[in-house]
């Protein structure tokens, strides 16, 4: 990971106020809270946005578009820092081409005296959530597994198609005895997932994806799919989960190291 740009965002506002701002962001998709022992460190914020970004044929964004639940100080911040990145710009014929992707970002922000430090990690391009939440329900757990009380883990490819469709490329699951049964559930997952696709040159177009999925039965009878957030500290915090998410194997978009 390059530099995580950070800034103190000086805002003069009461502990009231202050964990209002903060409620606002834990009700954001993906949101992780860290609450130390220590009175300073108890509104430690970590969480995940997305940005859906324009590009142009020169690989500078030119629209950004963030979650409507962002508190304005916090959209104000990532907008400054995405417009400060550059792309690899799609090549289409040999020529550039202006597109749009959607932005997978980690946060943090953390209290300081004068208002709160934030910090942002980019994670990635590629198709867009459909849901407003930006997650996708976890597959059914198979009621033969549940009777078996087995588990595994798989790592499932697919294809986002131009619709925002998903197809079934592979599944690799173990252990690979039980894969016999979660197969069924996990095409019956991917089947229904839909995104909104990546655009190059005004058109949709297909991005292969890759999955992690972990099957594992708890009390409730829920899939575990979240790592622990048990640590305080922000970078290590926005690094955890990191393989809980989807990943974008073939996007037409590819942020510049150090660009920005």
């Amino acid at each position: 990971m390059d530099g995580i740009p950070q800034r103190a965002v000086k805002k003069r506002r009461s502990r009231p106020q202050r964990n209002r701002v903060l409620a606002t962001m834990l009700l954001m998709a993906g949101t992780h809270a860290a609450l130390a022992a220590g009175p300073a460190e108890e509104e430690l914020v970590v969480f995940q946005t997305r940005a859906a970004v324009s590009i142009d044929a020169m690989g500078r964004p030119t629209d950004i578009q963030l979650p409507e639940q962002l508190p304005e100080v916090v959209a104000s911040f990532v907008r400054n820092q995405i417009t400060q990145w550059r792309f690899v710009p799609p090549d289409v014929d040999g020529q550039p081409r202006a597109g749009k992707t959607y932005l997978t970002l980690g946060a943090c922000a953390a209290p300081v005296s004068e208002g709160y430090q934030l910090a942002i990690d980019y994670k990635g391009a590629g198709p867009g959530a459909w849901r407003p939440d930006g997650r996708s329900p976890p597959p059914q757990y198979p009621v033969e597994a549940v009777k078996q009380q087995a588990g595994g883990s798989g790592l499932v490819q697919f294809v986002v198609e131009p619709d925002g469709s998903a197809t079934l490329e592979t599944v690799e699951f173990k252990p690979a005895r039980s894969r016999r049964l979660f197969q069924q559930a996990i095409e019956d997952w991917v089947e229904q997932l839909r995104f909104m696709p990546e655009e190059v040159d005004g058109k949709p177009v297909r991005t292969r994806m890759r999955m992690p999925l972990h099957f594992e039965r708890r009390l409730r009878g829920t899939v575990a799919a979240n790592a622990k957030v048990d640590k305080p500290e922000c970078m290590a915090l926005m690094k955890q989960g990191d393989d809980q998410r989807p990943v974008a194997l073939d996007s037409p978009f590819r942020r510049l190291e150090g660009g920005g």
